[in-house]
């Protein structure tokens, strides 16, 4: 099956358009470190029936035919960081989750979800989030993967961001041997504000393939998307990112980049950043940077007695520790920092 399809195609030969799923064939089963919502809603599903969103139709038909965690959080008034743990095991190896926010007007929430192996053992995650962003309402949303070296990761975000709404959003990537990973908003209301910062770090055979498109529809919408990452060993990635200026975002503004790091000569590194416009008045800027870093800044760590490759990794890890930060989980925090720590040592 065909998913992370490019509204507007790139040339044939990159094999950027889209990448091919393996089809799969699962049972139902139970999950036990998360209880489903006891209260249920159709509403936010309704709103998303007529947007393109998710992987692919069929994962996203595959999230609800297997479902084993389905939430649904109603805001309607101001609420702290509320955290999901979505452990695997051996028995909780598979993962079909579903949550919908839907964020009342004049309202401030936030979210943790954070997917971690407990074990070794393969896992398989198929999670969908959907988000729905009322007038003057805020959202933060957190999402990190820590997955097993085996293990499948497919990550389905989107979200409709009303008048002068905000919605932050932050993606960790440090685990799993196989991530597709899919960003879709839609900034339909005037002034509608989307900051969105991104960190991963593949290793081995890894692969990665991510798409982020930000739909600007509103007058003076705003978007700002920043992912730092880095390869080793003989890890593949394909990131794309898209910002899209509809017809009628008068004096929208969207900026979208990735700057990845290439720590291997056996690396795969595939970075398309694109621009749409069928607008006037309007701001956009797309960026990339694969295998740089601040010569400037290079030379003065340098400068301070430190080699070449031990000034690199400082500041690889100080690129990671802005949207590390954001975990209020102290010890989960400490637990991935360390991790990139291993990860970033190459016989220093």
């Amino acid at each position: 099956m065909k998913a992370n399809v490019m509204r507007m195609p790139t040339w044939r030969y990159l094999k950027l358009n889209s990448v091919e799923l393996e089809e799969k064939q699962f049972e139902k089963k139970d999950y036990k470190y998360i209880e489903s919502s006891k209260e249920q809603s159709d509403y936010v599903k309704d709103l998303f029936s007529n947007k393109d969103y998710g992987l692919s139709k069929d994962k996203l038909e595959e999230v609800e035919k297997f479902s084993n965690v389905n939430i649904y959080k109603e805001v309607k008034e101001d609420k702290d960081t509320e955290i999901f743990y979505y452990d695997t095991d051996k028995d909780n190896s598979e993962i079909f989750s579903t949550i919908d926010i839907n964020a009342k007007e004049n309202t401030s929430s936030s979210y943790m979800l954070s997917f971690n192996s407990k074990d070794d053992y393969k896992a398989y995650v198929n999670s969908l989030v959907r988000i729905n962003l009322e007038k003057n309402s805020k959202v933060k949303l957190l999402i990190i993967t820590n997955l097993s070296k085996e293990s499948e990761n497919n990550q389905q975000i989107s979200s409709i961001i009303g008048e002068n709404a905000s919605l932050e959003l932050s993606y960790i990537e440090l685990g799993a041997a196989n991530s597709f990973v899919n960003y879709k908003n839609f900034l339909e209301g005037k002034k509608s504000k989307l900051d969105f910062d991104g960190v991963y770090f593949k290793e081995n055979e890894d692969y990665m393939d991510m798409l982020v498109t930000n739909e600007h529809q509103g007058e003076d919408s705003s978007s700002n998307t920043i992912f730092n990452g880095a390869l080793k060993d003989s890890a593949n990635k394909a990131w794309k990112g898209v910002v899209d200026l509809k017809r009628g975002c008068k004096r929208a503004d969207g900026k979208i980049g990735d700057y990845a790091m290439l720590l291997s000569d056996d690396v795969v590194n595939k970075t398309t950043p694109i621009l749409l416009c069928e607008e006037d008045k309007v701001k956009g800027n797309h960026a990339a940077s694969v295998g740089r870093l601040n010569r400037e800044m290079l030379y003065y760590i340098m400068s301070r007695g430190l080699s070449k490759k031990q000034a690199e990794s400082m500041i690889l890890e100080a690129s990671f520790t802005p949207t590390l930060d954001k975990i209020e989980d102290e010890s989960l925090k400490d637990e991935l920092k360390k991790k990139v720590h291993s990860m970033n040592n190459r016989g220093l």
